[in-house]
């Protein structure tokens, strides 16, 4: 058990340390399942699209492939009908991206919890949290890629939590 806590970042001011290198463990090993597997980040991010029909044939410069709209989810009256056309967009590039922003936010985070005393490395673990918050919020509400259940839960509440715990925190490890 000492071996197991003399690895651990001090938990000598609270259970913020801990926290950061929970959830740092957790994001490296999420990052590196995205490059041996699809299954769990589409289980993450679920749903199947269509082409948009409402985007304007190609011309001049302008291609309708190019458009970040380019897909639209699959409503529950078209499923059945456009179910041969729907595409997954969990691709093997959009998990290895993924993976590797992951990978990074869990870097800053395992330095953060060894260092929250070190302003400029506690804000960097604050935009961790902050930067996926944004993500997981505009994948739901904007672009239609999750939807909040079982593994959803997850990810809204360390970005939502962890952002919100550190923020309130401040002032108490940054002196």
């Amino acid at each position: 058990m000492d071996a197991i806590k003399a690895f651990l970042p001090s938990g000598e001011k609270g259970l913020l340390p801990y926290y950061l290198f929970f959830v740092s463990i957790v994001a490296m090993g999420n990052a590196l399942q995205n490059y041996t597997t699809l299954h769990y980040t589409r289980r993450l991010y679920n749903g199947r699209f269509i082409p948009n029909p409402s985007l304007p044939p190609s011309k001049g410069k302008f291609s309708p492939e190019d458009s970040v709209d380019v897909l639209k989810p699959v409503s529950s009256s078209e499923a059945e009908k456009k179910e041969a056309a729907a595409k997954d967009q969990v691709t093997p590039l959009a998990a290895r991206v993924f993976g590797t922003y992951t990978f990074m936010a869990g870097i800053i985070r395992v330095y953060a919890s060894y260092n929250l005393e070190n302003e400029s490395l506690y804000k960097l673990g604050i935009w961790t949290h902050v930067i996926a918050a944004v993500h997981f919020t505009s994948e739901f509400f904007i672009y239609k890629t999750l939807r909040f259940s079982g593994p959803q839960i997850f990810p809204f509440l360390a970005a939502y939590g962890g952002t919100l715990w550190m923020v309130l925190q401040y002032g108490y490890y940054v002196q």
